[in-house]
């Protein structure tokens, strides 16, 4: 049967950029692995990252996410979110990472790596998940040892960095455990699209105001005024840049994804460790990122990224609504509660338009898992 696509030249999305509401704090995930940060400036250092990097404690090479966290973050607290029960088509809300809006608004610039997205409606809601495509699956398993250091670097730089607590040190003379997250989930409007996603978040900035540590209670919305109140920061690696190829690749690669990353979230300050290729970093460096764009001016826009974000988020409503007319009838557009679970695989690759099937099969590699499809809704319900 035929198939709509969507265009992803970059020149269709050069437009005003689209209206995008202020990200809000409505969760947050393992508040136990928040960091501090005390200080933040730029200086000559010499932090050796392979320190302990025998004993780092690395995630498993085949650990499939999927929206596990986010699914667990949404049936805990479901009665508290009250999320409206939507019935058209039109006004469903998405859920998925900040990782995957990253890599669709990267799209119109991206020549090397393809993505993969299943998109499930279910009770009113759209779930967006990324699948790993063969090619990164293959990548993934073959990681040299070489490519695991680089990894740990990153990690062990932050360590260097962050505390614990407010008022502690940073203790870089431990083992470093990569599987710590700290999860941020937010709420924002991108046009008409309301979204709901999670972001893994590196520190809070002590450096400006006194900051306590987060309230010793269980109740939620003291928390998230706590994590509301403060000001995060990125932190990032990356190599000296000593050449002109390698200056362009960092404008024209590394800067988009890390605006966009810390965008998403409103953070405005990257704090870099700027290493050699022994895994030494010898110098910290800020960027703030509303300066990102314009250091980068002719290599990317972020008007175009978020334009084509906006506009793949509508293609997904319009693949749905094709997919609900074909199966059940026009009728359903506005009664989607009366749905069965629906889903539909989009894959891009680079010089291609964004494809879509309905080839994927949940039953085969179950995205929303028995645990919250059995209970998520029953709780209103009642």
């Amino acid at each position: 049967m035929f198939q709509p696509e969507l265009h992803v030249d970059k020149n269709i999305y050069k437009k005003s950029f689209p209206k995008f509401d202020k990200p809000k704090v409505i969760g947050y995930i393992n508040i136990e692995n928040v960091k501090y940060i005390r200080k933040i400036c730029e200086d000559k250092v010499n932090l050796d990252l392979n320190l302990h990097i025998d004993k780092v404690k690395r995630k498993p090479d085949d650990l499939d996410v999927k929206l596990t966290e986010l699914l667990k973050f949404l049936l805990e607290h479901e009665v508290r979110l009250n999320f409206p029960i939507q019935n058209k088509l039109n006004d469903a809300q998405f859920f998925c990472y900040r990782g995957l809006m990253t890599c669709v608004a990267c799209t119109p610039y991206e020549n090397k790596d393809p993505w993969e997205i299943v998109a499930i409606l279910y009770k009113g809601n759209i779930y967006l998940c990324a699948r790993e495509t063969p090619d990164k699956k293959k990548q993934k398993m073959s990681m040299s040892a070489r490519d695991k250091q680089c990894t740990s670097w990153g990690f062990k730089f932050e360590q260097y960095m962050l505390s614990d607590k407010p008022d502690t040190l940073p203790n870089p003379d431990l083992p470093v455990d990569e599987t710590e997250e700290f999860s941020l989930v937010m709420t924002t409007k991108l046009n008409e699209h309301k979204i709901v996603y999670g972001a893994e978040m590196d520190a809070i900035r002590c450096d400006k105001l006194p900051v306590t540590s987060p309230p010793d209670t269980n109740d939620p919305e003291v928390i998230i005024k706590y994590l509301s109140s403060q000001q995060f920061i990125e932190l990032k690696t990356n190599r000296h840049i000593e050449y002109s190829r390698q200056e362009k690749s960092f404008k024209r690669f590394k800067t988009k994804k890390w605006w966009l990353q810390s965008f998403l979230v409103g953070v405005d300050t990257i704090l870099c460790g700027l290493r050699n290729d022994n895994g030494i970093v010898e110098e910290l460096k800020i960027y703030n990122i509303r300066d990102l764009p314009k250091m980068s001016k002719g290599y990317w826009d972020p008007n175009v990224c978020f334009n084509f974000l906006d506009t793949f988020f509508t293609f997904v409503k319009r693949c749905l609504a094709r997919e609900i007319k074909r199966k059940y009838g026009e009728k359903f557009l506005n009664n989607i509660q009366g749905l069965p679970l629906l889903s539909l695989h989009f894959s891009w690759s680079p010089d291609n338009a964004v494809h879509v099937s309905d080839h994927y099969c949940h039953d085969d590699d179950p995205i929303l898992h028995e645990w919250f499809l059995q209970n998520f809704g029953k709780l209103r319900n009642e």
